[in-house]
């Protein structure tokens, strides 16, 4: 594990205290929960792909199977 040191305004000290209290968890053990499931949070996000500017990009052309299957196979 490593040490570091953050400064934190007055009212979030306040609050996180209290959080603390109200889980039975040292104020480091709820900061680093909280840390966590944050950024385990954001990594699952990133991994979401939006592919809906796909939709429709073959609209305007005159494919089908056949076509791509003949030119596939030579």
């Amino acid at each position: 594990m490593h040490r570091t040191q953050i400064y934190f305004e007055d009212d979030l000290i306040s609050d996180i205290k209290k959080a603390a209290q109200q889980t039975n968890l040292s104020m480091s053990a709820y900061i680093r929960n909280v840390l966590k499931k944050e950024l385990a949070q954001q990594k699952a996000e990133q991994t979401k792909v939006d592919f809906s500017g796909f939709t429709g990009i073959w609209q305007d052309r005159d494919v089908d199977q056949e076509k791509l299957r003949s030119k596939a196979w030579k």
